[in-house]
């Protein structure tokens, strides 16, 4: 009965660790193709667009149409926040449950949950690549 409390509290700190890096970057804009908008002034706005490495900013005249464009930047900033957050949570959730059909045991529905992990999370990659692609497309319309 030991062991399977040592193993227990190993997965805990995992998932812990885990978790507290998608805070971590979830509070600093640092998730992949991270983006925050900063409303300097009446007359611009600054895009700082922040990956793990380094980061670039974009200062942006205030129009109608670039404050319409802002907008619909930090709406979708918003949304890939909220999968980057949501996908480190359900990662770890398919990470316990999947520790947890191992330690039993219990290979077949292991390897259900493993295909069914996979197959989310390629649509979950997908839907991320898109909104990141969209996003640049519409900051390279308001720089030109």
């Amino acid at each position: 009965m030991k062991i399977n409390t040592e193993k227990r509290y190993k997965n805990l700190l995992i998932i812990t660790l885990i978790i507290a890096f998608g805070l971590v970057t979830y509070s600093l804009d640092l998730y992949p193709g991270g983006h925050r908008i900063d409303y300097s002034s009446d007359t611009q706005n600054t895009l700082t667009k922040k990956d793990f490495l380094h980061s670039e900013q974009y200062r942006i005249d205030k129009t109608e149409i670039s404050t319409l464009k802002v907008a619909l930047i930090e709406y979708e900033v918003t949304f890939l926040k909220g999968l980057w957050l949501m996908s480190i949570m359900v990662f770890c959730i398919w990470l316990t449950n999947l520790l947890s059909l191992l330690e039993q045991d219990k290979l077949k529905p292991a390897l259900i949950l493993f295909a069914i992990f996979t197959v989310v999370f390629i649509v979950v990659i997908i839907i991320y690549i898109n909104r990141l692609n969209f996003i640049n497309e519409v900051i390279k319309g308001l720089l030109v």
